[in-house]
Formats: structure tokens, sequence, C-alpha cells
């Protein structure tokens, strides 16, 4: 099973003044934005979107606004405003990697994998960027969703060299077994065990790569696990139709 990470995402341009009223627009951009991102984070959408407007009104350059805009955006599907946003957000800072990324968010949702791909690699140009494990993990999303799982591999193995998150082991481990590399998807999941023992994602598709390698007790085993930790679940429910077969 894969985490599905989901990035939530709406603007005007702003204000141009000079000498002491440029410093006072920026502080009063600011104001408006960390008033955005509060209502942003308690998902009041509308408010939200109404600060971030009153900051790149403000200032035009404020890239969080635009970002933040750009993310309310998406999660309402209209993905022309959402990449218009984004890109207002870049042309206030062209080494904006978290726009370049959720750019190619968009893309993605809209399966538009080449400009995608372009984009996450936008991101991956700044080596300043602190979290370049994302557009790695996103760069095998899009290559799993064409079934090119050896690329798939080798972008979810660049995420991991980065972050070794439980969510980047899974859907490494999920390219491998996909590809046919069930000893090697069986060592990763077993890894991504070690850091999340109680995913019941990840139990799931380590017992389907044991069954897969014929070692029926331990693929038991672990889809007992998966129902344990996620007993009211998808996963659950699959996981006990295999239990009914193998007992």
């Amino acid at each position: 099973m894969r985490t599905l990470v989901v990035i939530l995402v709406l603007a005007l341009a702003g204000c141009v003044t000079t000498g002491g009223n440029t410093v006072d627009n920026t502080k009063m951009a600011e104001g408006y934005y960390m008033k955005g991102l509060a209502f942003f984070q308690e998902n009041k959408y509308e408010l939200a979107t109404v600060e971030f407007h009153r900051s790149i009104q403000t200032d035009s350059s404020n890239k969080w606004s635009y970002y933040y805009l750009g993310i309310i955006s998406d999660s309402r599907e209209k993905f022309d405003d959402a990449v218009g946003f984004y890109k207002e957000a870049i042309n206030a800072d062209s080494n904006f990697s978290e726009a370049y990324n959720a750019i190619g968010t968009t893309y993605s949702r809209q399966q538009k994998w080449q400009e995608a791909l372009k984009a996450y690699n936008k991101a991956l140009d700044n080596k300043l960027y602190t979290t370049p494990h994302l557009p790695y993990y996103n760069i095998g999303q899009v290559y799993m969703a064409q079934k090119d799982y050896e690329k798939a591999i080798e972008a979810f193995r660049d995420a991991k060299r980065n972050a070794s998150l439980d969510f980047i082991i899974n859907a490494l481990g999920t390219a491998l077994f996909e590809s046919g590399k069930t000893k090697e998807a069986i060592n990763e999941f077993s890894d991504g065990i070690k850091v999340a023992p109680k995913n019941a994602g990840m139990r799931y598709n380590l017992a389907l790569a044991y069954l897969k390698a014929g070692r029926k007790n331990l693929a038991l085993s672990e889809f007992k696990k998966a129902v344990e930790f996620a007993p009211q679940s998808d996963i659950a429910a699959k996981a006990n139709d295999y239990i009914k077969t193998l007992r």
C-alpha cells in the first residue's frame, strides 16, 4: 500500500511604495500572512484566503502567501489557479523549491507527468533545499503511475538516502515488489517496520511479499499484525481474507 501524502491549496498582486513605507508594507504583509496561516492551520480556508490576498496586495513579493493560495486552490481542484499562484511565488523567489514541488504535485494530480517531473527536478536544483526527499518521493510516484518500476526504485532510493521515513521505505518496497524483486522488497519492508512497528500498511505489504516468496507462516503472522494495528481499516478486511485462506 502506498501512503498518500495529500497537499491541500488560492490572489492579487500588490503595491509598490518607496522609503519607509516599503518597510511598513512588508511588515503589514507579513502580519496578514501570519493571520492567514493561523486560519489555514485551523482549516478555515475562506478566512485564510482573505488574509493571504491582503498580504500580496500589500506586498506582492510575499512568496508564502502565493504558495498557500496555491495550496487552497489545489485542494479545491482549481488547478489552473493553483499553478498560477505557484508561478507567482516562484517569480518572487526563483529558488523557491517548495513551490516547485507543489506545482509538480498539481501537475501530477492532472496526470501531466512530464510537467510534473520537470517541476520536481527544478525543486532539486536548489542545493540548499532542506527536504529533497519530498520531490524524490514524488518523482517515484510519477514513475509508479506509469509502471516504470526501475525509475521509481531509483527515485525512492534517493528519497530514502535523504530521509529514512516509513512512507518512503514502504513506497520503495512496493516498487521492488511490483518489479519482481521480492527478496529486496522483504528487506525494505522489514527495515520499515523497524522505523514504524505499528504501520499496518507496511505489515500488510510485508505479508504479501512473504506470501509471494512461499513463506506462508511469516505471511500469516504479518497479516495478523496488520489487523491488530488497524482493525477497522480496509487493510484489515483484506488481511482477514488472506488469514482465512492461509489457516
